[in-house]
């Protein structure tokens, strides 16, 4: 019985972190997004899609 707590109990931090993880790399790809978005404007929206800076 206390080995199922315990595995309950790493599960529940995993769970934890995996959502914290989760939203930071939400906000890396919202800063991308407008990262990319301003590189647009910036040449005049003549960037192609896979082209590198």
């Amino acid at each position: 019985m206390q080995n199922a707590a315990e595995l309950i109990g790493i599960l529940q931090a995993i769970s934890v972190v995996a959502k914290s993880l989760a939203m930071k790399l939400m906000q890396i790809e919202k800063e991308v997004q407008a990262y990319e978005s301003g590189m647009e404007t910036a040449v005049g929206g003549q960037r192609k899609k896979g082209w590198k800076w």
